[in-house]
């Protein structure tokens, strides 16, 4: 009978742990991101201070080394832009570009702790006239 009663607690503690873990799955939205280490996360765009300049920024969980690879072409990412307000590993990041065509499209991705971040393996994109 005490044996009857061990097993049914513990049944009954499986069945709500699984059923507790598949409610709070389910319950986050489909939107929803996690971001851990040094992923880039609230990535914004906006103009510079000067009307041929732009601002990156973005944050990460983690400290890290990171900085911004551009070019006026997908497939040519040749000029390099560093975080020159913030510590050389930090989880808030500020990248200025100077010197660009307001009319131009220009690529960029983020190059956080050595790993290459864009859009679906493609870089992003911006032109100082869409912001």
């Amino acid at each position: 009978m005490k044996n009857k009663w061990v097993i049914t607690i513990v049944v009954l503690i499986v069945f709500i742990s699984v059923i507790s873990l598949f409610v709070i799955k389910s319950s986050a939205s489909q939107d929803s991101v996690y971001v851990e280490g040094c992923t880039p996360y609230n990535l914004e765009i906006e103009k510079g201070k000067s009307p041929s300049s732009v601002i990156i920024s973005w944050k990460s969980k983690e400290k890290c080394s990171a900085y911004v690879l551009y070019g006026k072409e997908v497939g040519g990412l040749d000029m390099v832009a560093v975080d020159l307000e913030n510590e050389i590993k930090s989880n808030e990041h500020k990248v200025t570009i100077q010197n660009l065509v307001s009319t131009k499209k220009y690529y960029f991705v983020i190059v956080s702790n050595d790993v290459i971040y864009g859009k679906d393996g493609l870089p992003l994109q911006f032109s100082i006239d869409s912001l």
